[in-house]
């Protein structure tokens, strides 16, 4: 009898399926209505909206999972960033918050040195703060990092 594979654990982020479908969506919506529109200046910009859309959709399923963490460190796909960062070398993973214009965001942050990785809630599909838990919860004892 053949014993099951056993996958190492780890933890994966990727965009939120519902808001690429969304997108998608309104990319096909905005495509009809340029086509049965009579207003040139309508008609570029609803195509302006079919582009942006549909890299937005491209990206998601491009880039998927955006991080992904385990024992031997974190994987980072985006459209900015591909790079394997070992724990050794993160020296913090953690969520940043700021207001800007009346206005609060929430990124998590991977602080690996000369490079920083920045992912929106959108970009992971989770809340930055619940995922730098759930990152750090694969960081070898003793690390020395900072979590916050």
């Amino acid at each position: 009898m053949d014993e099951p594979i056993r996958h190492a654990p780890s933890v994966r982020f990727a965009p939120d399926r519902r808001v690429t479908a969304a997108a998608a969506v309104g990319a096909l919506v905005a495509a009809v209505l340029a086509a049965v529109t009579d207003d040139a200046a309508g008609r570029l910009l609803l195509l302006v909206g079919v582009v942006v859309l549909l890299a937005l959709v491209a990206g998601d399923l491009v880039f998927s999972p955006r991080l992904v963490a385990d024992a031997g460190g974190v994987v980072v796909r985006s459209p900015l960033a591909r790079v394997a960062l070992p724990w050794p070398q993160i020296e913090a993973v953690r969520a940043d918050t700021r207001d800007r214009l009346g206005l609060r965001s929430t990124t998590l942050e991977v602080d690996a040195g000369s490079t920083l990785v920045v992912c929106s809630r959108r970009a992971i599909g989770a809340d930055p703060a619940a995922a730098a838990e759930l990152i750090n919860a694969f960081a070898p004892p003793g690390a020395g990092r900072s979590v916050s």
